[in-house]
């Protein structure tokens, strides 16, 4: 990542913020040698970016795979004693 004064910053502000676009890379702002801001590009872990449809599908398509299979109707077995007699006697 590469780092700027934010007085430079200012001085190439537009030509700055297209190459951060198109090269992907992230601006780390600083002033008086501590860290500012970090600029990212459009789309790098931008927290109010809204997922689509099909990101949520894709990322959750893992879960619904293992609920289909908790979801299969268990095998027949011996028939269970009726709500009548929910207790069977011992022989």
């Amino acid at each position: 990542m590469k780092t700027l004064q934010v007085s430079k910053f200012k001085a190439r502000c537009l030509g700055l913020l297209k190459e951060i676009r198109d090269t992907g890379e992230p601006l780390a702002l600083t002033l008086r040698g501590e860290t500012l801001a970090i600029i990212q590009p459009p789309g790098s872990g931008d927290i109010h970016r809204r997922e689509t449809v099909a990101e949520t599908l894709q990322r959750i398509h893992p879960l619904l795979l293992a609920e289909d299979a908790d979801l299969e109707p268990p095998a027949r077995t011996a028939r269970r004693p009726s709500a009548t007699t929910p207790f069977p006697s011992e022989d």
